[in-house]
């Protein structure tokens, strides 16, 4: 499941840190409205290749470890992604500081917030959403 989380996590995450990496200050909403798209593609294209190797697995037992992976690691890849413009992991309060904020990062409810200042809120909501939405309608259908 680990395994499965951190995947979903990297699928998610990458394409916004490296978009940082790159932009760094230079960041805006162009960049806001290019991470609304692909993060959630990237995410469901990872989804559906570990679908498919997973020899028929239910879709809930990949899809939610993943997604949980977005919501619990957030937080670490947008430190990762804020350090870029000094922050992040550039915290000026040190290892004390960086600890702390990735103590919070695993309460969901951060990495909303996170999300809110990292530019990725629309994707994660997206990404989120869609999820869900496809979980109920899977429920039903079965």
């Amino acid at each position: 499941m680990l395994g499965l989380m951190l995947l979903g996590a990297v699928a998610f995450w990458l394409p916004d840190v490296l978009l940082q990496a790159v932009r760094a200050y230079k960041f805006n909403s162009l960049d806001v409205k290019i991470i609304t798209l692909v993060m959630p593609m990237t995410f469901f294209g990872t989804f559906l290749v570990a679908k498919r190797g997973s020899g028929g697995a239910k879709p809930g037992r990949i899809g939610f470890p993943m997604l949980l992976g977005v919501w619990l690691f957030g937080g670490l890849f947008m430190m990762i992604s804020a350090s870029f413009t000094g922050s992040g992991f550039m915290n000026p309060d040190g290892a004390r500081g960086v600890g702390f904020l990735l103590l919070l990062s695993l309460f969901p409810m951060y990495t909303f917030i996170m999300a809110a200042y990292d530019g990725s809120l629309f994707a994660l909501l997206l990404v989120t959403i869609v999820a869900i939405v496809i979980w109920v309608f899977r429920l039903i259908r079965d």
